[in-house]
Formats: structure tokens, C-alpha cells, sequence
């Protein structure tokens, strides 16, 4: 040992690497914990590695006191111990403080440090202890032990205070644990591999700091690609500019599935997080829409009931259906019933009652893509449901746009078949839609849309516009009336018999007079022409909605 490394650490010529060991313990102690100390973290740090001291390193003494301590230069310490200290200390000293830490996450008066010192977060020291154990494992010497059974302890205590730090992280801490855990999977994976590893143990691990942190990730992986499938749709909308960091901890996550040999989807046995995350962020090119949901639904369905991985799920639809709704021909399959039908509850859901608007709109237009990817009869009996009898009322008024949606595509579709029919490429049996374009259309949809809510609202003239426009019945009739409309013009062979001089005037009664009648007297009276114009638009609307299908109506009379 030169002159100058006992100058810096005042020490005789002949000390031992024990003596040099505890001096540089008490000056590290110092520099934590004295107001004035000859040293600064910062100095010790730069003590031991201009002067090679790092085979000098006590993790057991020096550890306990950096992992809570915030002073410049900890951190750096920190990780020189971790890649030079003693494996098999650091291992140790970081095992004890996880069970430590595990619960003082159920007390939230322990801090884990004394109260007057600086200290740090406990799901910071958490990240910490994980780095090092990330650089510690991979330098463990095995003798009795195989790697697996020498990790499989750690990882289980590791799981249990991840488990408590979920309730107590920020979003930047959560991403962290994820990013950490995720390179701590591959540093270990790369140590031994698949030469004594069980990929279970490590694939664990990551499927359950994925899932405890899962609101943490908020990559707006739905945004980005509700952005890719409806440019014309998204060009105003802004990406959180945070949502970069979260992109790359799921990012990290991946490279670890990556490298334990789950970086691909196989459509086999069970789904799990991991096939979730890599069909949001790394989708197969091509997939068979049906297969991918049949393998995938458990975790789409748990994740759209507890909002866990929302997120991803969305996307999820997003693309899968977005592929589906574009690249079918005119004589493509229907999804599964047993596929499509779990979505027709939990969908609705979220696109009503979730809290932000954005996710709310990327639900309702998965469910709308849904709807068009389902058989028929099944979106026919939704429809029927989310009108009739959804708990949401933005979702009564919604599912009136979602009717003439497949009113639309049943004329499209019935319009592409006869031409076919007229071609002599398909044969005329079959042509026609038992469903949508029919009298049972009429017989199912005309009490439920086709009349005000309740069928007496509008009885009585005391019906103030006040309490008219505090409800979502104004918003509704509007989507009513626009269906009417669309019908009118659209069902020229009278297939639902919405043409029918009784069908005519049973909505005139039932809805047009009524209406006309209140729009009449609100407009004229004093709360209409005292009214801005804004606070009047929805009457408005109903106004102009009313003109139109009357006008559509004396054309069909006057031909």
C-alpha cells in the first residue's frame, strides 16, 4: 500500500486490509451521520476508487447505511459496492434489508431512518436494493446450490415487498421497479441461462411487477394506436409527454421476456401478462383476429372489469378489430360468439362510466368494431340492451348512433349481395337480413327509440325546457330522429316496413306531434327567446332534426 493511501486514510504503513476496511467504514459513518464531518460521501467514494480500495469494501457495515441516505455521491457508492464488493455480502445485506422493508410499507410512520437525517423513500431504497442484487447474483460462486435454488428464496421475498410498495409509488417510482426488476431478470438469465435455470421462477417475477405496477406504465399505447388506425380521428389529440418514460419501462419488460425465450406469442396453451403486454406493444403482423382472441380473452376480460392494464387492452381491440373491420371481404366470418360475447357487457362499461374522456371514446369505438365483427343476432340483442336498459344514460344515447350503424351496414351489405345476384355470382336464397332489415327491426327498436322516454313525457304541457334539457333525453331524440331519417331514405324496398301508412302514423302520434307540439312552445314562449342561442342548441338540434324527417315524410306521401 503506497504512502498516499495511508495519507488519505491516515493509517500506518502496515496496516491490514481489515484496518483500511474499517477506516473507511468510519469515515463513510461520519459523512452520513456527523453535522460536520471530515469527509463528504462524495470524498470517500473518490478516496476508494482513485486508490483501489474496492477489495477494501464492507458491504455489511457500509450498506445499511448508504440504502436511506440522500447525500451526493450515495448512489455512486452504492453501485461501486454492488459491482465490487463482496458478492455473497451484498447478497446477504440486501436480503435482510428487504425484510426489513417489507413492512414498514404497513406502517406509515416508519421511515426506516431516523427522523433528522435526510433520508430516502422506501420504494426508492426498494429500486436500489434491486439494482443491487442485479449486480451482485451474477458474481455469486456456486457450490451446493443451482442458481435457481439460490435466486428462488430472494425472488419470493422480493415478490412480497414488491406486493406492498404497489399502494406507496409514484408513477416515475413504479416505472422504476419495472425497469429494475426487468434488469435484474436479465442479468441473473444471462449468469447461468437455460443451463440451470427454471424459466418459471423469472417469468414470475416479471408477470407480477408488471401486474403491481401496472398503473404506473401509462405509455398511451391505445392513444398511439387509436392514432395509427383513425389519423383523421386523432390529429387533435395530444400524447402525454410523460407517456415516453412509460414506454420505455414496458420497453425494458419486453427485453427481459425477451431474453428468458417469451419475446413471441403462440397462440398455445394459457395467456398470461406477458401475452397481453406483447400483443399491445409488439402485435404478430397478420393475425387471425379469432384465434388471437380466443387465446387472449381471460386477461382482455380481467383487465376491461378491473381496470388493470386498460391500457394495453384497448389496444388491443383497437388494432385486432381495426384489422379485421378493413381487411374482410364481403362474405367474411363473423367472430365466434363465444369471442365477442364477454366484450358486450364489459365494454359498455368503461365507455360510459370510465373517468377519462379519451379512454372513454377508444372503449366506444372498440365496441363499435365489436358490434360490426359480431354475428348478427348477437349485435342485434346488444343493441336491444344498451337502448332499452343500459344503466348508463350517455350509453342509451350512444347506442342509437350504434343502431344506425348497423342499419347501414345491413343495407350496404344486402346492396353489395344484389348486385352480386344480378351479376349471377351468388344465388338469390340467403339474400335476404332476418335481423336488422326487417319488420322485426320495427316490432323490436320502435318502442324503444321511436317515443319519447318515459312514453308520457311529453303529455302534459307543464314540461318546462329547464328540466327538459337537464336530462339526456334531448341528446337522445336527436340520435332517434337521425335514425328516422336514415331509414326514410335509405329502406327503399321497405324492408322494415318503416313505409307502412300505420307505421307512419304511429310514430307521428307517438313522437313527431308531441314534440313538435313542446318545441313549438318553448321556442315561442319566454325561456326560448330570452335564451342565448347556446343554452338553446340542443332545441335547436331537435328543431332541425324534426324538419328534416318531416320533409322526408311528405316526400314519401307525395310520391
Amino acid at each position: 500500500m503506497s504512502d498516499k493511501r495511508f495519507l488519505s486514510l491516515r493509517l500506518p504503513e502496515d496496516s491490514s486490509d481489515e484496518e483500511v476496511s474499517s477506516a473507511i467504514v468510519s469515515l463513510l459513518i461520519s459523512a452520513i451521520h456527523d453535522e460536520r464531518p471530515e469527509k463528504t460521501v462524495s470524498d470517500v467514494y473518490h478516496i476508494i476508487v482513485s486508490e483501489g480500495l474496492t477489495s477494501c469494501l464492507d458491504p455489511l457495515n457500509m450498506l445499511p447505511h448508504l440504502l436511506s441516505c440522500n447525500h451526493p455521491g450515495a448512489q455512486d457508492m452504492v453501485s461501486l459496492i454492488g459491482e465490487c464488493g463482496s458478492a455473497k455480502e451484498v447478497v446477504m445485506t440486501v436480503q435482510e434489508a428487504v425484510e426489513r422493508l417489507a413492512p414498514s410499507f404497513d406502517d406509515p410512520d416508519d421511515a426506516g431512518t431516523s427522523r433528522e437525517e435526510p433520508s430516502v423513500r422506501k420504494v426508492q431504497q426498494l429500486v436500489v436494493l434491486i439494482d443491487l442484487y442485479a449486480a451482485a447474483i451474477p458474481r455469486i460462486k456456486l457450490r451446493r446450490k443451482s442458481a435457481s435454488e439460490t435466486v428462488e428464496p430472494l425472488f419470493s421475498e422480493l415478490d412480497a415487498v414488491l406486493k406492498f410498495a404497489r399502494g406507496e409509488a409514484t408513477r416515475d417510482e413504479g416505472r422504476s421497479l419495472i425497469s429494475g426488476v426487468s434488469r435484474l431478470v436479465q442479468r441473473v438469465w444471462t449468469w447461468k441461462g437455460e443451463e440451470q435455470f427454471d424459466k418459471t421462477i423469472l417469468k414470475g417475477l416479471l408477470d407480477r411487477v408488471a401486474i403491481s405496477f401496472s398503473q404506473c406504465i401509462q405509455s398511451s399505447i391505445a392513444q398511439r394506436t387509436f392514432a395509427e388506425c383513425f389519423p383523421r380521428l386523432a390529429f387533435r389529440t395530444k400524447l402525454d409527454p410523460d407517456s415516453e418514460a412509460g414506454n420505455t419501462a414496458i420497453t425494458d419488460l419486453l427485453d427481459a421476456y425477451q431474453t428468458i425465450g417469451h419475446g413471441i406469442i403462440t397462440l398455445s396453451g394459457s395467456s398470461s401478462v406477458s401475452d397481453l403486454l406483447l400483443s399491445a406493444y409488439c402485435p404478430p403482423p397478420n393475425p387471425d383476429v379469432s384465434k388471437l382472441f380466443t387465446f387472449l380473452l381471460p386477461p382482455l376480460i380481467s383487465s376491461l372489469e378491473s381496470n388493470t392494464f386498460l391500457d394495453e387492452t384497448l389496444a388491443v381491440l383497437l388494432r385486432s378489430l381495426y384489422t379485421w373491420t378493413t381487411a374482410s371481404s364481403l362474405d367474411r366470418r363473423h367472430l365466434p360468439l363465444e369471442v365477442t360475447s364477454p366484450f358486450t357487457s364489459s365494454l359498455p362499461s368503461v365507455a360510459s362510466a370510465h373517468p377519462d374522456t379519451t379512454t372513454r371514446h377508444q372503449a366506444f369505438r372498440s365496441l363499435s368494431m365489436l358490434l360490426a365483427a359480431s354475428d348478427p343476432k348477437l349485435r342485434f340483442q346488444t343493441l336491444v340492451e344498451l337502448t332499452r336498459h343500459s344503466e348508463f344514460p350517455q350509453m342509451r344515447v350512444a347506442a342509437v348512433g350504434l343502431v344506425k350503424e348497423g342499419l347501414l351496414d345491413a343495407m350496404s351489405q344486402a346492396e353489395a349481395r344484389a348486385a352480386k345476384v344480378e351479376e349471377g355470382k351468388v344465388n338469390v336464397k340467403g339474400l335476404k337480413d332476418e335481423t336488422f332489415l326487417s319488420p322485426l327491426f320495427l316490432r323490436t327498436f320502435g318502442p324503444i327509440l321511436f317515443r319519447p322516454d318515459p312514453p308520457d313525457l311529453f303529455a302534459s304541457e307543464s314540461l318546462e325546457l329547464k328540466a327538459f334539457q337537464e336530462t339526456s333525453e334531448p341528446t337522445r331524440l336527436v340520435e332517434c330522429l337521425s335514425l328516422y331519417y336514415v331509414l326514410l331514405q335509405r329502406d327503399r324496398h321497405n324492408l322494415t316496413c318503416i313505409r307502412d301508412k300505420d307505421v307512419l302514423k304511429t310514430v307521428e302520434n307517438n313522437l313527431l306531434t308531441p314534440l313538435r307540439r313542446n318545441l313549438d312552445r318553448w321556442l315561442d314562449g319566454p325561456a326560448g327567446s330570452e335564451s342565448h342561442l347556446h343554452d338553446i342548441t340542443p332545441i335547436v338540434s331537435l328543431k332541425i332534426g324534426l324538419e328534416r324527417v318531416d320533409a322526408a315524410r311528405e316526400a314519401l306521401v307525395s310520391q
